[in-house]
Formats: C-alpha cells, sequence, structure tokens
C-alpha cells in the first residue's frame, strides 16, 4: 500500500489532481491507515496511471477517460482471473496488427482483448480505429470475400472491433446544438468500417446520431427523417455496382428534405453522377475535420 505522497512521485502527479479526481470521478477508492491517511494499491496506481496517459498523452478530457476506464473495469470484474499482460512483437501499428489479427482468426477473444487493451492504452483512439483496427476489418472482409477465411472468423473479428466502437459511441457528451444526424449503408452494402469511422467522428464532436449501419432498404427513411428531426444524413457505400440504385434514393430524399445536408463517402461514389459531386466528402480525418469546421460548425455560429 501506499500513501498520496508516494504515489504523486511515483506517477510525477500532483496530489492535489489525484484527491480532485478522486472526489469528483471516484476514480479509485483508498483505504485508511489508523492514524486516517489515504493509502492505495497496486491496482489504484495503475487505474490513475492509465488516466494521467489519456488525459496528458492521447488528448481524452477526463469524464470521457473515466468512463472508458469503468468499461475496462467492468470487463476485468466480469473475468474470475486475468489474463496475463500480452505484448505484441513489436509496438507499432504493423506488428499491434499483425498480432489482432492472428488472435482474431485463431479465436483467442483473452489475447485479442488484452491487445486492443494495450493498444488503446498506447495509441489515441483514433489511431487504434484508423491505423489498427479498421485495416484489419479490411484485410479479413478481402480475405472472406476470397475464401481465405470463414464466415465464423470473419463475424468473430468484426464482433470484437464493432464492440470498441460502440463503447467509444457511448462515451461522448451530445452537444444539442449541433444538427442530429443519421448514418447508415444503403440496400445491398455490407461494408460498414468507413460508416463507423465517420460517425465516431461526429459523436467525437458532439452529434447525436442514429446509426443503422448495414444493408439498410429505402422504405421507411422518410419517416425517421421527420420523426427524428434529422439535418444530416450519411451515406457510405463502397460497391459501385449500386451506385445507380443509391443516386435514386439520394436524389429522392434531396427532393423531400432540402433542409437535409447529405454527406455521401466511401470508394462506391468514385464515379457519382456531377449532380451529386458536391456531396461528396474524400480524404481522411483532416479533410473531415475541415468540412467539420467550414459546413457545420459555421452554420452553427451564423445561426447563433
Amino acid at each position: 500500500m501506499y500513501n498520496i505522497k508516494s504515489v504523486s512521485k511515483l506517477l510525477d502527479m500532483p496530489a492535489v489532481t489525484i484527491r480532485a479526481w478522486e472526489r469528483r470521478y471516484h476514480v479509485v477508492s483508498p483505504t485508511r491507515s489508523e492514524s486516517g491517511h489515504r493509502l492505495y494499491s497496486e491496482q489504484d496506481i495503475d487505474d490513475l496511471r492509465w488516466l494521467k496517459i489519456q488525459t496528458e498523452e492521447k488528448g481524452v478530457n477526463i469524464s470521457q477517460a473515466v468512463k472508458l476506464l469503468e468499461k475496462m473495469r467492468e470487463q476485468r470484474n466480469n473475468k474470475p482471473s486475468l489474463p496475463p499482460v500480452v505484448e505484441p512483437q513489436e509496438m507499432t501499428y504493423e506488428g499491434l496488427r499483425e498480432d489482432l489479427y492472428k488472435a482474431m482468426i485463431g479465436f483467442d477473444s483473452e489475447r485479442a482483448n488484452s491487445l486492443l487493451n494495450l493498444g488503446f492504452a498506447m495509441y489515441h483512439y483514433e489511431e487504434m480505429f484508423h491505423l489498427v483496427l479498421a485495416p484489419i476489418l479490411r484485410r479479413i472482409g478481402d480475405e472472406w470475400e476470397q475464401g481465405q477465411v470463414t464466415v465464423m472468423q470473419e463475424h468473430f473479428a468484426s464482433n470484437l472491433i464493432f464492440q470498441r466502437f460502440y463503447q467509444f459511441f457511448r462515451v461522448f457528451t451530445i452537444n444539442p446544438d449541433l444538427p442530429k444526424a443519421l448514418a447508415f449503408c444503403p440496400a445491398g452494402e455490407q461494408h460498414q468500417i468507413g460508416l463507423l469511422l465517420f460517425s465516431l467522428f461526429l459523436r467525437k464532436y458532439g452529434v447525436d446520431l442514429l446509426y443503422l449501419g448495414a444493408d439498410t432498404p429505402q422504405g421507411g427513411l422518410g419517416e425517421l427523417i421527420e420523426k427524428n428531426d434529422i439535418r444530416l444524413l450519411v451515406i457510405s457505400l463502397t460497391n459501385g455496382a449500386e451506385l445507380p440504385a443509391v443516386e435514386r434514393v439520394v436524389r429522392d430524399l434531396k427532393a423531400q428534405y432540402p433542409q437535409v445536408n447529405i454527406v455521401l463517402g466511401g470508394q462506391g461514389f468514385a464515379e457519382v453522377s456531377a449532380e451529386l459531386q458536391e456531396h461528396v466528402l474524400y480524404g481522411g480525418l483532416t479533410d473531415w475535420n475541415r468540412w467539420f469546421r467550414e459546413r457545420v460548425q459555421s452554420n452553427l455560429a451564423k445561426r447563433g
């Protein structure tokens, strides 16, 4: 057990910060010595160190980091015994991707989750999603189409990764001043990784978002838009063969709901018609951030 002075020195963290996090967020529950001094366990120190990394190195605010820690604790407490900490062969994006891929293809959920926890502790969450998890999903999807991995392997890996996406969806707070969004892949489109990445990007900024996912039929979209006052519609497409049908859906929605801002993304829109080009968003995070500042935040400022 360690007193607060020792913990402060070990973590290079002011004692006042430790007390503030303990009091406001209940991140640790130290015991008390006979004289009434706080005593911290090894687990308390590990949790405080993890929070420090998230807030100082990864850019996550403390309230969001605490919610993530609570999720990690739930997973920890639901297991009768913890697996040993695992390290990837190399702590690089490539090394982590390869080790995660092998664990997922091998149905090794313990190792996969340990590697995921380690990755999110080491890297910013956007790095993990864009540079580690998204490439794994694409690789497994391609190999499934080529018959190199089974449906069971693809589902197992996808579910593990999707759980992490949804975990972050619940963490970010909603800004009620921002337009409400609806995100989906049209009927016939099964690949939703791009949609997940962009939806998580919007949630980071506080956008309230209804996520419908892959293979969404057109029927009922209008009612959903009206009842939920949707002002931002996000459609992702990778299969260019579906483009003509999707263009018809987009034109119908534009005509019915001119107040809705439509965003189209994915390689399936590479040959989109000229009239819909203005709605296509290309690139990655840098382009997305520029689009959000120019199209969403600037419009909000004008209305304010």
